[in-house]
C-alpha cells in the first residue's frame, strides 16, 4: 500500500512524493525516480513492486516548481508533448536537490542511509547524476536518455551503478550507446547491460515497448545488484 507525504526542500518549500513501506522496518530503501510523465499509473505501480521486493520506496514528484502532481500517460494524445515541455522547464539542479531532500528525509526517517537512487527514462539519468551529487550506496539506470553527457564527470568516487541499456532505444542511437559503454569501461565500479533486442521503456508494463522477459532479467539484475550494496 502507497500513500502521499510531503518532504521539505532545502529552500524550506514542500513537495509530494509516493511513498510504499518495506514490511521489515529496517529494510534498504530506494529513492525512485519518475520518467517524464510524473507520478502516473507506471510509476505507482513501480513503487509497489520495488516496495514488494523488501524496499522502502519513496517517488518524490519532480514536477512540482512547474506544476505540482503531474499525471501524463504515455498513450494518451497530447501528453507526450506536455511531457517533454516539463522536462525541458526542469532545472536540473533543483530537481538533483530535491532527489537529495527525498534522501534525507529517508535516513532520518528510517535511522540508517542504506539507500538506492533509481530511476527510468529522465530517472534513469538523473539517477546516475544523483548518485555523484549525494551520499547514496549505488544507482540503478532504466535507458536513461543523455547519460553520454553525465558520464565523463563520473570519477572513482562515484557510486557503484548499473545501467540497464536498450539495444533499439531510439533516443540512444548505436554511436551514443558505444560511447555510453566505452565510459562504463573505464569506471571499476560501473555495469552496463544491454538488451539487444528492446527499445526504450522495455520494463514498463503498461507500455508498448514491454519486453516481460527483459524485463525480469532487468529486475533480477537489479535486486542483485542493490542487495550486494546494501548490506
Amino acid at each position: 500500500m502507497s500513500t502521499t507525504l510531503q518532504i521539505k526542500s532545502h529552500d524550506g518549500l514542500q513537495f509530494d512524493a509516493l511513498y510504499a513501506e518495506a514490511a521489515d522496518r529496517g529494510a534498504p530503501a530506494i529513492v525512485l525516480v519518475q520518467e517524464i510523465f510524473g507520478i502516473n499509473h507506471a510509476m505507482k505501480e513501480a513503487t509497489r513492486q520495488w516496495a514488494g521486493h523488501g524496499f522502502h520506496v519513496v517517488c518524490p514528484d519532480l514536477f512540482w516548481r512547474q506544476q505540482p502532481n503531474v499525471v501524463l500517460e504515455p498513450q494518451t494524445p497530447g501528453h507526450f508533448e506536455q511531457a517533454l515541455a516539463l522536462m525541458q522547464g526542469m532545472d536540473p539542479k533543483l530537481a538533483l536537490a530535491d532527489i537529495g531532500s527525498t534522501l534525507d528525509w529517508l535516513k532520518s526517517t528510517l535511522g540508517h542511509d542504506r539507500v538506492v537512487v533509481l530511476g527510468y527514462c529522465l530517472g534513469g539519468r538523473l539517477s546516475v547524476q544523483a548518485a555523484m551529487a549525494h551520499p547514496f550506496r549505488c544507482a540503478v539506470s532504466y535507458y536513461g536518455v543523455g547519460l553520454e553527457e553525465v558520464l565523463p564527470a563520473a570519477s572513482a568516487a562515484t557510486p557503484p551503478s548499473l545501467l540497464h541499456i536498450a539495444g533499439l532505444d531510439h533516443f540512444v542511437p548505436p554511436p551514443v550507446r558505444a560511447q555510453i559503454l566505452e565510459r562504463v569501461a573505464a569506471l571499476p565500479q560501473f555495469e552496463a547491460q544491454v538488451y539487444e533486442d528492446c527499445d526504450h521503456a522495455f520494463a514498463r508494463k503498461d507500455g508498448d515497448s514491454f519486453v516481460a522477459d527483459a524485463a525480469a532479467l532487468a529486475e533480477q539484475r537489479s535486486l542483485a545488484f542493490m542487495a550486494r550494496h546494501t548490506a
